[in-house]
């Protein structure tokens, strides 16, 4: 007989309310309750509870039922259990499936059905782990009681749909491979069965379930090759691996156990290096949006042109723009606004400029920049890989666009770093399964390979292991950042150093990093051709010209390269030095509206045709004027290939940049950081205060969640509830799935399944 799912049966339509935990539990007394289980505990034990879901301490519960009702809360309850381990987790489930949602349970118990669950699998926790993992469940309060506990209500529910984590204990458990291998291999109308469960909750009605049907048919040779679980003589189960294969899922490192430590230390010069490089591009960039502000889309996005822009001012290709960009804007070194002064083209609209912060980091020390940009790249939210990609609409990304934030990145990039300090690069998916469960079954494999070559690219994993700085950031409190003078203690940065090497074939080799003001000339007129600690750069005739063209006279280039090199200044780069000097700057220019001035009148003809557009007309052999400004008969000049200087009314080198372009800094969040002990201190006096009034009673227990404890442990309730005609009926019943506000459940007398409406059950009694 074929397997059909629960959604295809028949409805009956009925009533309901929510009773007592107690008038549920009514078969095991004594039952404990959390206000009676609470009021056991001591001020240690009550401080450690709130110290773990500091959600209830805030405000200060009155007494110890308003703080029971508090931990009941769901949303509670999901951020208690997003803290657990898959150890935890696998002791939740056991004790789940031991009843332990409805009934109490003891611990010996747990043992037992977890080993029983793990018989076939490589790693088995030890009792002492699993007596451990109840403890740190206690703490949490999602479990409650003393030698026999129960699981707090609402606990299980709060897990994603259809998680399990523990292989099936009927019938033969399949590893991810095998089960993607036999699923490929089936029949047609085989896989049909599988796929039906998939979108029906994955439990099925079958007369196939029984031990005695014909092996022949299709349900009874899906349970014999592990792709179904039979549950009962007339239900079978999806195993949770079937259904991450038939899902398209990827396969999970699940394991109970953890991981036994192998992290290296992270190789700091290595880092270092890195950030270095990180470092002079956002120096680049700061410099080039201070010239020339980034316009921005509408949504706040650079778009494809600004983008190519940056590319080649700063020589890297679109994705070192995009890290780089993003990572300037998590530092709030860049900010989108309204840029002072307005670019010249300015269209109305915003713009992406440095911000006051960013002269600051400019003026800072080696291990402060690095310490803040490291900072600001642990609370990044854009995920700069994703720019170029398709979003939902199948439109391209833009850099810095909603499209491309991901407000879980910065969670992400912390637990990665953090199995990363306890473990190596080939054990950190195994080690984040088991630390990180629930939060690791949604990350992308994808994303987890981006935010590592994140963490290389600005220093923060180099070597295999966390460098200095990237530990101190992952060693804060959750919720903490640590201050940017705390990270720079931890940056071993080697001290700048004063001097270069200029060699004859145009190199200069530079032992370490450069003093600031020494870094800033270097980098006008030599271009840099190996980055790191050491890097070397290379002085061209192009490269001369640009940095004249900033206002460095020849004289000042030859004092610095001089003055620095350790080796003296070779005759070759003199000469061209010399060679470049006498043909720049033959030009004259000055603000009279303007004029232009040269010793060779065939020159200044020359120029006076290259910019004939802005005017500019010979008043004599050696003088011209233009009704244009000065810097844009410089700039024409320059284009058409000449190289035409600036000056005063003394003759005097003028540097005609404009100002820096600057938009307002934004005021930086603090972080939350854990709870006050204080204010634990004074939570636990608020609820000793009222112990006096306290009821010991149990807030009511929702109908919702008894109902699915009871389809979860397979257990027989009674029904009240008043059907269309407003009689009070009771049925009893074997819940088989909850959903949509509506109960399935099976009559075992008569073998029909019922539909029960969940608003109009008046009563749950659990046989």
């Amino acid at each position: 007989m074929p397997c059909f799912p629960f959604s295809q049966i028949r409805q009956t339509k009925v009533t309901s309310t929510a009773p007592k935990l107690g008038d549920i539990m009514k078969k095991d007394s004594p039952v404990p309750t959390l206000t009676g289980w609470l009021e056991q505990l001591d001020d240690d034990q009550l401080s450690g509870i709130l110290r773990n879901r500091p959600d209830t301490a805030l405000p200060l519960p009155p007494g110890l039922g308003s703080l029971a009702a508090r931990l009941q809360l769901r949303a509670s309850i999901q951020r208690a259990v997003h803290k657990l381990s898959a150890l935890e987790l696998a002791v939740l489930e056991a004790a789940a499936n031991a009843g332990a949602e409805l009934n109490p349970i003891t611990a010996p118990e747990v043992v037992e059905r977890l080993h029983r669950a793990l018989r076939h699998s490589a790693a088995v926790p030890t009792a002492e782990q699993i007596g451990e993992a109840l403890n740190r469940l206690r703490q949490l309060a999602l479990v409650f009681g003393g030698e026999r506990f129960i699981i707090l209500p609402e606990t299980m529910a709060t897990l994603p749909t259809n998680w399990q984590l523990l292989p099936e204990e009927h019938g033969r458990s399949l590893t991810f491979g095998e089960a993607s291998q036999s699923i490929e291999a089936l029949p047609a109308r085989h896989r049909k069965i599988l796929v039906t469960l998939v979108t029906s909750n994955g439990l099925g009605l079958t007369r196939d379930a029984a031990l005695s049907a014909d092996p022949a048919r299709p349900i009874p040779q899906l349970i014999k090759a592990g792709l179904l679980s039979r549950v009962d003589e007339q239900t079978v189960k999806l195993p949770g691996v079937v259904r991450r294969v038939l899902e398209g899922q990827e396969d999970t490192a699940w394991r109970v156990v953890p991981v036994e430590p192998s992290a290296v230390p992270g190789a700091d010069d290595a880092g270092i290096a890195a950030g270095l490089e990180v470092a002079r591009l956002q120096r680049m960039l700061i410099d080039a949006l201070s010239t020339a502000p980034a316009s921005t889309l509408k949504e706040g996005a650079l778009g494809v042109r600004m983008v190519t822009r940056l590319t080649r001012e700063l020589q890297v290709d679109e994705q070192q723009v995009a890290r780089v960009v993003s990572l300037g804007v998590s530092s709030g070194l860049l900010r989108r606004g309204v840029p002072d002064p307005l670019p010249a083209d300015d269209d109305g609209g915003d713009y992406i400029a440095p911000t006051p912060v960013a002269d600051e980091w400019l003026q800072a020390t080696l291990a402060e920049q690095l310490a803040h940009l490291m900072r600001g790249w642990w609370t990044q939210t854009y995920a700069a890989w994703l720019v170029g990609e398709a979003d939902e609409k199948n439109k391209p990304i833009h850099l810095l666009s909603p499209a491309s934030r991901r407000d879980a990145l910065p969670e992400t990039r912390a637990m990665i770093l953090q199995s990363l300090t306890r473990v190596g690069e080939e054990d950190l998916e195994a080690d984040l399964f088991f630390h990180h469960p629930l939060a690791a079954s949604r990350i992308p494999r994808e994303t987890i390979r981006h935010l590592l070559e994140e963490a290389r690219w600005i220093g923060a994993v180099a070597g295999g292991g966390v460098t200095s700085p990237a530990r101190v950031l992952t060693q804060a409190p959750a919720g903490v950042i640590p201050e940017i003078a705390d990270i720079a203690v931890a940056v071993r940065a080697p001290k700048p150093v004063d001097y270069f090497i200029v060699q004859a074939d145009y190199t200069v080799m530079v032992p370490g990093p450069l003093q600031p003001e020494m870094q800033k000339i270097i980098g006008q007129l030599a271009d840099l051709e190996s980055p790191g600690l050491a890097s070397v750069y290379r002085i061209s005739e192009a490269s001369l010209r640009h940095a004249m063209d900033l206002g460095l006279t020849a004289t000042e280039i030859e004092d610095f390269l001089t003055q620095h090199s350790a080796t003296g200044l070779p005759q070759s780069v003199a000469y061209l030095l010399q060679d470049i000097a006498r043909r720049h700057g033959t030009l004259r220019g000055g603000p009279a509206l303007c004029y232009l001035r040269s010793d060779d009148p065939a020159l200044l003809h020359s120029a006076v045709e290259a910019a004939g557009a802005l005017g500019l007309r010979q008043i004599a052999p050696t003088v011209a004027v233009s009704n244009a400004s000065l810097i844009e008969v410089i700039t024409a000049l320059r284009k058409a290939g000449m190289q035409p200087v600036a000056e005063d009314a003394l003759g005097a080198s003028l540097d005609l940049a404009p100002r820096p372009a600057r938009v307002p800094a934004a005021e930086q969040p603090r972080s939350a950081g854990p709870l006050d002990e204080s204010r634990i201190r004074a939570a636990v006096a608020a609820i000793r205060r009222e112990e006096v009034a306290r009821t010991g009673t149990v807030s009511d227990q929702p109908t919702l969640a008894v109902l699915q404890a009871a389809v979860r442990g397979q257990r027989t309730v009674t029904l009240g509830f008043v059907d269309k005609q407003g009689v009070a009926v009771h049925r009893t019943v074997k819940p088989l799935t909850v959903n949509a506000g509506q109960v399935d459940a099976l009559d075992e007398s008569t073998g029909a399944v019922h539909r029960f409406m969940l608003h109009r059950i008046t009563e749950v009694i659990v046989d």
